[in-house]
């Protein structure tokens, strides 16, 4: 399958977001103490590829349902094993009773599922394996595209020196307008970075032997960082207020 994600700029987004003297807070020594936050953050193409895909049998004996859906299982996990790219496990098994409807009381068969989850960087191989379980009677839960732990913190530090290029500049500015000589940090926090997950998408539709694998759109996952900093201004003019 070719990729159809479309590269996007990644162009990092900085939110002026200070704090400004929520009132001033004056030091013993006359000094202005002031309490900002800096943010930046950009969008990244996704690169990691999430298929959930379910087994399931119903049959009037519980143990018929369990050894159809172990088999179809089995045969899924080998079938994945020749694509080395492709990290397969294992998730929930679930067994329910189906009751009749006239008689809620009576249990007329057993319904087995059991979910195997394929999680790749290789969307073309992730593509073509899960339209060949398709074909082995899986069928697709739940697809999701995400970031790396690699990408994320790639992009992390980079958004870092941004955050903290932000509040400076908020500080700076600040810091002129109060007549202010020197800045001088007194406590700098790193607020937990994190990203936008993106929706899962809608399972696939079954398809034949003959159908082409869909396309997929892997879209991109919002990356920031927030730094929160307590910054006293130096040197600063004491501020007349005129009374009204």
């Amino acid at each position: 399958m070719r990729r159809t994600t479309s590269l996007r700029p990644l162009v990092a987004c900085l939110w002026l977001s200070a704090l400004l003297l929520v009132p001033p807070l004056a030091a013993a020594d006359g000094n202005t103490t002031l309490m900002l936050s800096g943010h930046a953050e950009r969008q990244v193409e996704n690169d990691r590829m999430t298929v959930q895909m379910q087994a399931q049998a119903r049959a009037p004996d519980a143990r018929d349902a369990a050894a159809t859906v172990n088999r179809l299982m089995e045969q899924a996990l080998a079938r994945a094993e020749d694509y080395d790219a492709v990290e397969a496990s294992t998730r929930s098994y679930t067994t329910q009773a189906i009751h009749d409807r006239d008689e809620p009381g009576q249990i007329t068969a057993w319904q087995v599922q059991q979910t195997l989850e394929l999680d790749s960087p290789d969307f073309e191989s992730l593509t073509e394996l899960v339209g060949a379980l398709q074909s082995d009677e899986l069928t697709v839960g739940q697809i999701r595209f995400s970031l790396s732990r690699e990408t994320q913190q790639e992009h992390r530090k980079a958004l870092l020196e941004a955050a903290m290029d932000d509040w400076k500049d908020q500080a700076r500015t600040i810091a002129r307008s109060l007549g202010a000589t020197h800045l001088r940090p007194v406590e700098i926090e790193l607020v937990d970075s994190g990203y936008d997950r993106p929706q899962p998408m809608m399972a696939m539709r079954a398809m034949d032997e003959s159908a082409s694998p869909p396309a997929l759109e892997a879209g991109t996952s919002t990356v920031s960082v927030t730094v929160r900093a307590r910054v006293e201004a130096l040197g600063g003019e004491t501020l007349r207020v005129d009374p009204r």
